[in-house]
């Protein structure tokens, strides 16, 4: 304690009974303002009650400031006889120190007499919250064996009054699982307070009622009792004014934002619904109204509507905003992104819920009779194009190039290991042992050495005729003129020596023979036939893929034509059967899709509509109008199965494909001619490459059709697969979502992260039936 500046000291009684509470003290001292933190580590036999720590701040005998925390545990032992209490740990800085009371003698007594404690606390356990932020009113009722057995009905609980505050009642957490004998059984109450203002807030007590048996018979009438908590109290602060954002009106939580318009399109002087939807963790009743201004539009106040979850530790929920928009304009005209600022206090920070920007086609209403024919009708396609081909990730070939790309590479490392294991252990090794020889090196195997280390580098030296001039040939194979000319003089002196009558040479020309092999070694040119093959192949590859597109069939092409007909006529019937029936027959033609859900959307069917709006986008993910044409039935977030990711998965799969591809082709260049970081470069586009190989997988996954389905008509879903079942959300017709488990004639459908449950099978349209 010396050493950690820390001083501690606990104290309890010398005696207690089993299943009795009794109080343990405590008190800790550190120098400084920081008041040290007492904790009471767990044990087996020792259970306990409830626990209350102060701090505050004084000075010691010389002055200096001082800080003391005086904390009392009420505890309670099933165990008997001698009772060691564990260690008191008080710390503060990364310092410590203990204290033990001394051991308490339990006498083993069972008076038989019913305990209820009660007692009332929050957490977080903290000195202040922020105005809107999340506290929890808690408050804990402990039970003993005797009371427990002799209760006939549950105690009731009677909160208190809470001015300035908001609250919701929160679920009780699960029981705590004790391993052991304990002597009290722990019911929690729990309640979530949002503060209105700032300032200090004290909680009255709570009042807890129940009522006890006066005897264990059963018409024994029975004795009332209350027991009341004492009061709570905290301090609630305004978020900080620094960073505060300049359009911040008072949201306090975790937000994200959401806009749509009721249209896609309009009139001049018909109103227009634009709705902002805000999903938080934290109050959404408290959520102010943010102020929206167009300069095209007159803006009038709609509905609000607000829906609280408090099923879980964290109340949340959603909360939507309705404005009437009357264009005073006609054209193409844009709803900027909504700014909705906000305060974390669990970050303690603020931050902009941003909601993207919408687009609205405004007609004008100079000519009303006229326009009033053709205002609900939206336009349509009239040029089929072609079937788009299956994706690349789907294509074999895309793959056997993923597979072959590193050939190339592969044979070059292997072709130059193998000749540089040749030219070190075999021609260069036979010219240094003759170099290092004792005697005069023999001229006749010299020579064969010297020819054969050049002849392993520049294979031409092997099929060139006997009188090819050596230096023309090495300068043919990229060695420098000087180098060439010292080889040539080389071998003209080797010669000399070999059919001389010595027979043999100097070690120095020996060793000169081995520096103008490893010079020839470094300066000739490497060819690359695999690089050029891998080129040949990839070429080849792509143009067979791109000739894989299919002529449209004359009777695909003759239907879409009387479909069109049939829309621009008004008969949206016929229309939708023909268009139905293009789909059937080219399910990869986006524009069949497309009219498909016009058509649909024309005479009422909304999942129709839906359907085809979805099966087009997911054929062209850059398809604008029916991504704008389908916010208008389901609003696409990103994490909802009925959004598309406006990406292609080809542009994905060829962007991995070229990626790999060059970077294998740029390490099959040998290192002599490669830049100094083709290397690196190389490596970190191969990374680049797997990461958008990825993502192509995922885009391909995120626009398939199957395991989807379409809501025919608005209806509730249920919790379970029976007609009696009790509904647990909403959905609107139109509505997509994934198919789950299916018990006999029911599916569970997920539509978003809050959204699930079951509908009957008939209720649904799959996506990957064209015919439903």
């Amino acid at each position: 304690m010396l050493v950690a500046q820390i001083a501690i000291v606990a104290s309890g009684p010398a005696t207690a009974a089993t299943c009795a509470p009794f109080e343990l003290t405590v008190a800790a001292r550190a120098p400084g303002t920081v008041a040290p933190r007492i904790a009471l580590p767990g044990n087996s036999s020792l259970q306990v009650l409830r626990a209350s720590v102060a701090s505050r701040v004084g000075h010691d005998g010389g002055g200096a400031p001082s800080a003391i925390s005086e904390g009392t545990f009420v505890v309670v032992t099933s165990a008997s006889g001698r009772v060691t209490l564990p260690d008191f740990v008080a710390s503060v800085g990364g310092e410590s120190a203990r204290a033990a009371a001394s051991p308490v003698e339990v006498r083993r007594i069972d008076d038989g007499l019913p305990r209820v404690l009660v007692r009332a606390h929050l957490e977080p356990d903290r000195d202040s919250v922020y105005v809107g932020e999340q506290l929890d009113y808690v408050v804990d009722v402990q039970l003993n064996d005797a009371a427990r057995q002799r209760l006939r009905r549950n105690p009731t609980l009677f909160p208190p009054d809470m001015p300035a505050v908001l609250a919701y009642d929160l679920p009780s957490p699960p029981p705590v699982r004790r391993t052991g004998p304990h002597c009290f059984e722990t019911l929690t109450y729990r309640r979530a307070l949002f503060p209105l203002f700032a300032g200090a807030t004290s909680l009255p007590p709570a009042a807890l009622s129940y009522a006890l048996p006066v005897s264990t018979s059963f018409f024994s009438r029975e004795e009332s009792f209350e027991v009341r908590t004492d009061r709570v109290q905290f301090v609630a602060t305004e978020p900080p004014a620094a960073g505060r954002p300049v359009h911040y009106i008072g949201a306090v939580g975790a937000v994200r934002a959401t806009a749509r318009l009721g249209a896609p399109n309009g009139r001049m002087g018909d109103p227009i619904v634009l709705t902002l939807r805000l999903q938080a963790v934290g109050n959404v009743k408290l959520m102010p109204r943010p102020l929206i201004t167009l300069p095209w539009a007159s803006i009038a106040l709609g509905d609000e509507r607000v829906t609280v979850d408090s099923t879980a530790s964290h109340v949340s929920g959603a909360k939507e905003f309705d404005w009437l928009l009357t264009p005073l304009s006609a054209g193409q005209l844009v709803v900027p992104p909504i700014l909705y600022p906000f305060f974390d206090p669990a970050r303690a920070s603020y931050d902009v819920a941003v909601t993207d920007s919408l687009g609205l086609d405004v007609a004008a209403a100079s000519l009303a009779t006229v326009d009033t024919a053709s205002a609900g009708r939206l336009s349509i396609r009239t040029v089929l194009r072609e079937e788009t081909g299956g994706t690349l990730p789907t294509r074999l070939w895309f793959w056997a190039l993923l597979a072959l790309a590193p050939a190339p590479a592969a044979l070059r490392r292997l072709r130059v290991g193998r000749r540089r294991g040749a030219a070190h252990h075999s021609a260069m090794r036979r010219l240094k042992a003759l170099a290092s020889a004792r005697g005069a090196p023999d001229a006749r195997a010299s020579r064969r050495a010297f020819l054969d280390a050049l002849g392993e580098r520049v294979p031409a030296l092997v099929a060139a005729p006997l009188r090819m001039p050596l230096a023309r040939t090495l300068r043919r194979s990229g060695v420098t003129d000087a180098t060439a000319d010292a080889a040539e003089s080389l071998l003209e002196q080797l010669d000399a020596a070999a059919f001389s009558a010595a027979g043999s040479v100097s070690a120095a020309l020996v060793a000169r023979a081995m520096a103008v092999a490893s010079a020839v070694n470094a300066e000739a040119v490497r060819t690359n036939r695999g690089v050029n093959v891998a080129c040949m192949l990839l070429v080849v590859a792509l143009g067979a893929g791109a000739l894989q597109l299919a002529a449209m069939q004359p009777g695909v092409t003759r239907a879409f034509a009387e479909g069109v007909s049939s829309y621009q006529r008004g008969d949206y019937v016929t229309a939708q059967r023909l268009f139905s029936r293009v789909g059937a027959r080219a399910p990869r033609a986006a524009d069949g899709w497309a009219n498909l859900g016009t058509a649909a959307w024309a005479r009422g069917d909304t999942a129709h509509a839906s359907l085809g709006w979805q099966r087009a986008l997911r054929l062209d993910p850059l398809d604008a109008e029916s991504r704008e044409r389908l916010a208008a039935v389901q609003p696409l977030s990103v994490g909802s199965p009925a959004y598309v990711p406006p990406v292609p998965v080809n542009a994905a799969a060829l962007a991995a494909l070229a990626l790999w591809i060059g970077a294998w082709l740029a390490l099959a260049i040998p290192a002599s001619r490669r830049p100094p970081l083709m290397r690196a470069t190389a490596g970190g586009a191969i990374a680049l490459a797997v990461v958008t190989l990825g993502t192509s997988l995922e885009l391909e996954s995120r626009s398939g059709v199957r395991a989807l389905g379409v809501v025919r008509d608005a209806r509730s879903l249920l919790d379970t697969p029976s007609g009696s079942a009790p509904p647990v959300a909403a959905v609107s017709a139109g509505e997509m979502g994934a198919l789950g488990a299916r018990e006999g004639a029911w599916v569970r459908i997920t539509l978003d992260g809050t959204r699930a449950g079951w509908l009957p099978a008939a209720a649904l349209l799959r996506l990957d039936d064209p015919v439903n």
